[in-house]
């Protein structure tokens, strides 16, 4: 059972295998497109809250963030932290 406190958290794994998270501002994107079913055929635009983004979609099915200019995986995550 989650706590009211706990925050949800969403992370992409870098090159050097350390889970970094997204910024609050996307992690609420994502987990917003996530709750309201908005995500378009499984996949969440991260350009639409922060245009540094603009090259990266995350497929919620696969768990992977894909960026669109050079076809680049990196895998995602959500977590919960108090």
């Amino acid at each position: 059972m989650l706590l009211a406190s706990a925050v949800v958290v969403w992370e992409w794994l870098n090159e050097h295998g350390r889970w970094r998270p997204y910024s609050p501002a996307v992690s609420h994107q994502i987990e917003a497109a996530v709750r309201s079913g908005d995500a378009r055929g499984g996949s969440v635009v991260l350009g639409q809250v922060d245009s540094r983004l603009s090259p990266y979609i995350i497929d919620l099915q696969s768990m992977h963030q894909f960026r669109q200019d050079t076809g680049e995986l990196k895998r995602c995550r959500v977590c919960t932290r108090n």
